[in-house]
């Protein structure tokens, strides 16, 4: 054996991702986000690696939504993918189960689990997207086909900045005020959405397999600070002779809309964490504004109906 044939390789460690107010330092490849390679980025690293994890946790209370918690350890385990534990908002360890594609584990791995440790430490999730206007973020929320990842291609499309999409993570106890962090620089489409924005489906990855859903990629975040937030929207449709409104919600109807467009809410009570969730939710409905926005239904008014919403948010945003 020669000298050069018995020196160890160095050991190359994972890359550091972008993501909301910490870093990924992560063993499964998440090139849909950006990359965090500034010496000087002092936010806090999160290790996302692959080990074994337990089918349950010792001592831990009961399974709600495939989610078993014990201490600062939360375990989800998802059908025909994996088992995830997250720890105590530090660390995700990935347990693939056989056959599981790399796309579907990094799906729950940007996602649930992703989730859970936002929870952990102490952030506030929505289950939303966010533009930037005026230095402020605006964010929309939604039922499933609500229309959320659309009405941000089209922010987009218009020229403003997509801060997040899907996951908007807030920061709801800054003394400045509740801030939003850059999440994920890509959004999350269904094929006639993303063939309408002229994109070509065999340049797009699918978002799961066999899903007629894909990615599409947004410029990378270069700027990773917060931003003020401002508004909620809650998107839904105008039915039947109702006409198209945006109307301010105010009080309990408020936290009602925060609450229930948390991301992951479900989780909360495994967690331990519902009483500080509602406390988070009371303070931001106190500092900020929530619109209910429904809209008319069709490809052939969406430019109208979203022009509409984007003239009442920037009228907003002069105030």
């Amino acid at each position: 054996m020669t000298a050069s044939a018995s020196r160890e390789s160095p050991v190359v460690p994972p890359p550091l991702y972008s993501c909301f107010g910490f870093r990924l330092r992560s063993e499964i490849a998440l090139d849909e986000i950006g990359r965090a390679d500034d010496p000087r980025d002092a936010r806090p690293i999160v290790d996302i690696r692959f080990g074994p994890v337990p089918e349950r946790l010792e001592g831990g209370g009961d399974i709600l939504a495939g989610l078993q918690a014990a201490g600062d350890d939360a375990l989800l385990t998802v059908t025909e993918t994996g088992r995830y534990l997250v720890r105590a908002g530090r660390e995700i360890v990935i347990d693939p189960f056989p056959g599981a594609s790399e796309r579907n584990l990094r799906l729950f791995v940007l996602g649930s689990a992703l989730g859970i440790l936002c929870h952990q430490r102490g952030l506030l999730p929505l289950h939303a997207n966010a533009i930037v206007v005026g230095g402020n973020a605006y964010a929309f929320a939604g039922r499933s086909g609500a229309g959320k990842s659309t009405l941000a291609a089209y922010f987009a499309h218009a020229g403003y900045r997509v801060l997040c999409d899907d996951v908007c993570v807030l920061s709801p106890d800054d003394p400045e005020g509740p801030v939003a962090w850059p999440g994920l620089p890509r959004l999350k489409l269904w094929g006639d959405a993303s063939r309408a924005f002229g994109h070509e489906h065999g340049e797009l990855d699918r978002v799961v397999d066999g899903m007629d859903k894909f990615h599409v990629r947004l410029p990378a975040q270069q700027d990773v600070r917060p931003v003020p937030f401002r508004r909620l929207y809650l998107l839904g449709r105008a039915e039947g002779a109702v006409a198209p409104d945006i109307r301010r919600l105010r009080g309990r109807a408020a936290l009602e809309a925060i609450m229930a467009h948390t991301y992951r809410a479900m989780y909360l009570p495994v967690l331990g964490l519902a009483s500080r969730h509602f406390l988070q939710c009371a303070a931001l409905a106190a500092r900020i504004h929530v619109y209910a926005a429904t809209r008319a239904w069709g490809y052939e008014l969406f430019d109208r109906e979203a022009g509409r919403l984007a003239r009442h948010l920037v009228e907003e945003s002069c105030e």
